[in-house]
């Protein structure tokens, strides 16, 4: 949107106005004592804060003065003005008085700062690329040089105002300070002249950090908005290293940085994938791995480091330490486990209308084809997660139209019922329809796939929708309406082929601004999350619907090799499943089979890809921005660069380009090939531990390798729970455990733990008691371990007739071949012999699980099970 030209002279002329006014009282600013100097420090301080207000209200009311703050080295005088105020201060007795003016001054400086960066992305780049060492590094070297230039028992004062100036430099509210004076939570341990009772120091600490949660929920409610996250973690850096390994570090105050990271870092998912692009968790794991601090602060950083850690991993590093630290620690090994099970969560945009009442991802153009007049009709699918509801209002999902709303498809969910309804007209006695079988919930990850068929002579249009994979309901619904015809325009934002007359159709995910039922922070609560979205120019089967759907969220590509290939152990079993009951006598012909085997792009060419939208196909603008060509990536042409460049003055932060374009520089020369963000949708690019784990070492050694350094039951357990996170979901690492021989080595492993228990249980001696009984206290080891194999080959303990047998190749190394189960107490034979009635006889999969048992020779009718297996 353009300014008008009033608007204009205004701006220039407040510019105008001000820059004298600004570059003195900069130099105000930067006025230092000096030697020869009788001016009295309390004259320098006063002059100095009131230099700094007058340039903070300058660049409030005049945000054209944030380049002149630039151009006139501001940021380099607010570092100098650190090291003046850092010579103000002579640590001895005689200067406590000043201390209330050496603080306004602190806060003055760290308030320029901040309208100095707001959302101005030149003085961002600026202060990170410009700056010798980088802004926030040398910020931490000057706030370090203040330390030393007050007395010890002032420190605890100024390290809070410190603390407090830096997140109310994140967020953008210098109000949150007065969350951070030492007074409201400082516990003194030694006075103990009261007449009252004395907690405990713990308990007081607890009781403590119970009051300053209830203060972060009163002052920054639910609304509280990361605008920077980096002073965050500046902050936190500073706490770990002052406080951490201080004789005061059980001190309940400091906590106080902690907890409001990781209360910031709960509220939204906004704040959390902010704090993430940071150097924070590289800061957090060498604390809590090496048992650096207190009980009380390290149960603090690991709720912290648990939270960035559910969104993966960002740095290799990272992943190595945590790896090669879990072998000997509990805390790392605990910690690694949580982050394994959590972080295989997929990549995603997220769109959050709380910041602003709209959130979406818009496409110019979706090109010829839509809707098609040529195919059977189109399909839209989308992988998706609701992370709230609005009561008030629906959420918008994806939404097709040109110019004339001629041509018009919406998705949404129903606020009421949740329910998916399908608008395809503005104009008809009856434009959209509701799909009543199925009410969606939060928290949940779906693959919705919308099947349209055009209409023919005989027959109405109809469509179906798939939900998980599964065929849900089918409901009549008007075809949309071709767009209608067009002159041609030239340009590149509207440029379309000379033979395509007809009106361009527009595309979008989430809810654009023209969509939005309010606008403004906090009217509107709905959040959701979207892994992929396509649309294709046909309608997909059955088969290969489900076949997408197995294939799961974190799959991103275009279906067009061999599927079977990333499929999982039980992905691969649902689809043989599937494959087997639906097309018995058929199995080598049906399109489950074609797609997994001989490849899917002749079920599926890539020209019918009309739509593709993945995280992973992001290309952020802070590079293209750049002046040096070094930043700009070397696979985009000279041309795609200009155009790319052209557009990221215009778009913050990233575009997205579309999936369905042969190449990245094919997607800068056509509307159609790159989307553009609007109410700041986050891009969260998850990378889990078990893809970090095949990264570092191809997965089998760094896992096996837990196994084998574990020196305990519990140990021993975790362990082996780490190892089948690794190999459960990811295709990866379950390829590169039966390359390496993984399982055979892993049931090697497993027999030397369950001996050594034996052993240590015997005093030595290593034969079981001659009559073992039920209660025995030898089976309670073993019997855990049969009970986690079990459940990773697809043993249900909670439903035994839903069992199937996922992993023929590990059930036969690790329950089959190994003998030293029916060498066990009981209990742990009776699971044993059990599972195989289960598997084969009891499981309503019974028939799927004995042809795979079948395979590896066994006779479930009548099993010699005391005779050794060949």
């Amino acid at each position: 949107m353009s300014l008008s030209r009033n608007g204009q002279d205004v701006t220039t002329e407040c510019t105008e106005n001000s820059n004298t006014e600004f570059e003195q009282h900069l130099i105000a600013l930067s006025a230092r004592k000096s030697p020869r100097s009788e001016a009295k420090d309390d004259d320098i301080f006063e002059s100095n804060i009131a230099a700094g207000h007058a340039i903070r209200q300058l660049l409030l009311d005049c945000p054209g003065t944030r380049d002149t703050f630039r151009h006139l080295r501001g940021f380099e005088i607010l570092l100098g003005a650190l090291d003046s105020l850092a010579e103000l201060v002579v640590p001895n007795e005689a200067d406590s008085e000043l201390q209330p003016s050496w603080s306004h001054l602190l806060s003055v400086i760290f308030s320029i700062l901040t309208g100095a960066l707001g959302e101005h992305r030149g003085n961002r780049k600026y202060w990170e690329k410009e700056i010798p060492r980088g802004g926030w590094k040398s910020l931490e070297v000057k706030l370090h040089a203040l330390k030393h230039s007050v007395l010890a028992r002032s420190f605890m004062q100024l390290k809070q105002h410190i603390y407090g100036c830096l997140v109310a430099c994140a967020i953008n509210d210098e109000t949150i300070q007065e969350l951070f004076k030492p007074t409201e939570f400082k516990y003194n341990a030694s006075n103990t002249t009261s007449d009252k009772p004395q907690l405990p120091i713990d308990n007081a600490n607890a009781t403590l950090i119970g009051r300053f949660k209830a203060k972060l929920d009163r002052n920054l409610g639910s609304a509280a908005h990361l605008h920077d996250p980096e002073p965050l973690c500046l902050a936190l850096k500073l706490w770990l290293d002052w406080q951490l390994g201080a004789s005061d570090s059980n001190d309940a105050g400091d906590a106080s940085v902690v907890q409001t990271v990781t209360y910031l870092a709960r509220l939204s998912t906004h704040n959390l994938v902010a704090l993430r692009r940071t150097e924070l968790l590289s800061n957090l794991l060498p604390s809590i791995l090496n048992d650096r601090g207190s009980n009380l602060h390290v149960t603090e950083l690991y709720e912290l480091a648990a939270l960035l850690l559910s969104l993966g991993i960002t740095k290799l590093d990272d992943a190595q330490l945590l790896f090669s630290t879990a072998r000997s620690s509990s805390i790392a090994a605990d910690l690694l486990l949580h982050a394994l099970r959590s972080s295989q969560s997929p990549s995603y945009f997220h769109f959050d209308l709380s910041i602003c009442g709209y959130s979406s991802i818009e496409l110019p153009d979706l090109g010829t084809g839509f809707p098609p007049s040529s195919s059977n009709g189109y399909t839209i699918s989308l992988w998706l997660q609701i992370a709230r509801f609005d009561t008030n209002a629906h959420t918008t999902l994806f939404g097709a139209f040109d110019s004339s709303q001629t041509c018009f498809v919406l998705v949404y969910l129903e606020k009421d019922s949740h329910n998916l309804i399908l608008q395809t007209s503005v104009t008809s006695t009856r434009p959209s329809i509701r799909f009543k079988t199925v009410s969606f919930r939060e928290g949940r990850w779906y693959h919705i796939a919308l099947a349209h068929r055009r209409p023919k002579a005989t027959s109405s249009s109809r469509v179906s929708l798939f939900v998980n994979g599964n065929f849900v309901e089918q409901v009549k619904s008007n075809y949309p309406l071709a767009p209608p015809i067009s002159k041609p325009r030239s340009g590149i934002a509207n440029h379309v082929p000379s033979n395509h007359t007809s009106s361009p159709v527009q595309a979008f995910v989430g809810t654009p601004q023209d969509l939005a039922s309010r606008l403004g922070q906090g009217v509107v609560c709905s959040q959701w999350r979207l892994a992929s979205g396509y649309v294709f120019s046909d309608v997909l089967s059955d088969d290969l619907l489900a076949v997408h759907y197995e294939l799961g969220a974190r799959y991103y590509g275009n279906y067009q090799d061999c599927l079977g290939s990333f499929n999982t152990y039980q992905a691969a079993s649902s689809l043989k499943i599937r494959n087997d009951t639906l097309h018995l006598g058929k199995q080598q012909h049906s399109d489950i089979i074609r797609a997994m085997e001989t490849g899917a792009s002749e079920l599926l060419p890539e020209s019918k890809i009309i739509l593709g939208l993945s995280p992973w196909n992001v290309l952020s603008t802070d590079n293209l921005v750049s002046p040096e060509k070094t930043h700009v990536p070397p696979y985009l042409s000279r041309a795609a660069t200009k155009t790319a460049r052209n557009l990221s003055f215009k778009v913050h932060d990233y575009l997205v380009i579309n999936g369905a374009t042969p190449s990245f520089n094919d997607a800068f020369h056509c509307p159609s090939g790159f989307a553009m963000p609007t109410g700041g949708p986050a891009v969260c690019l998850a990378q889990s531990l078990d893809d970090a784990a095949w990264q570092i070492g191809g997965c089998s050694g760094i896992v096996l390798d837990l196994l084998e350094n574990s020196d305990d039951d519990d140990a021993t357990l975790r362990a082996l729970n780490c190892i089948f996170e690794c190999v459960r979901n990811n295709w990866r690492c379950s390829e590169a455990m039966e390359k390496d021989n993984g399982f055979a080595i892993l049931s090697a492993l497993i027999l030397r733990k369950i001996d050594a228990k034996v052993e240590e249980s015997n005093d030595g001696h290593r034969s079981l008691p001659t009559k073992p009984t039920e209660e025995d206290g030898q089976a309670v080891f073993p019997l855990k371990i049969l009970n986690t194999i079990l459940k990773f080959l697809g043993f249900r303990t909670d439903k035994p007739e839903d069992s199937v047998l996922n992993n023929p190749l590990a059930y036969r190394v690790l329950i089959v071949d190994a003998d030293y189960w029916r060498r066990m107490p009981p209990p742990v034979q009776k699971l044993y012999y059990e599972q195989f009635e289960i598997f084969g006889l009891r499981s309503k999969y019974h028939v799927f699980n004995a042809k795979r048992l079948s395979k590896m020779r066994q006779s479930l009718q009548k099993p010699d099970l005391d005779k050794p297996l060949t």
